[in-house]
C-alpha cells in the first residue's frame, strides 16, 4: 500500500489492525515495516494524521477518543525528525 495515496478511510483501517493487535484482539496486525512506514507517515504528515485518527475514533467501540490519541501518540507513532516534516 503506498500510504501517500491512501485515504483516511484506508489509513485508519492500519490503525484499527494494530490497535486490536497491540491489545489481543487479533493477529492481523500490520507487519513490522508496514507499522515503521505507518508511523513515520503520520508522524510527518500531521493533517493525515489527524483526518485517519477523525475516521478511527468514529469506529472505536467502548475506547475514546483521548484513549486512541494517547495509543497513537505515545504507544504507536515515533516522533518525525523535523528536517523530514511536511
Amino acid at each position: 500500500m503506498r500510504l501517500p495515496e491512501s485515504t483516511p478511510t484506508e489509513l485508519a483501517n492500519l490503525l484499527a489492525r494494530a490497535y486490536a493487535a497491540d491489545h489481543g484482539n487479533g493477529d492481523d496486525g500490520p507487519s513490522a515495516a508496514e507499522r515503521t512506514a505507518l508511523a513515520d507517515y503520520l508522524g510527518c504528515h500531521k493533517d493525515v494524521r489527524a483526518a485517519a485518527l477523525a475516521v478511527w475514533c468514529e469506529e472505536l467501540d467502548g475506547v475514546t477518543e483521548n484513549e486512541a490519541e494517547y495509543w497513537l501518540d505515545v504507544e504507536f507513532v515515533e516522533p518525525c525528525h523535523e528536517e523530514r516534516a511536511v
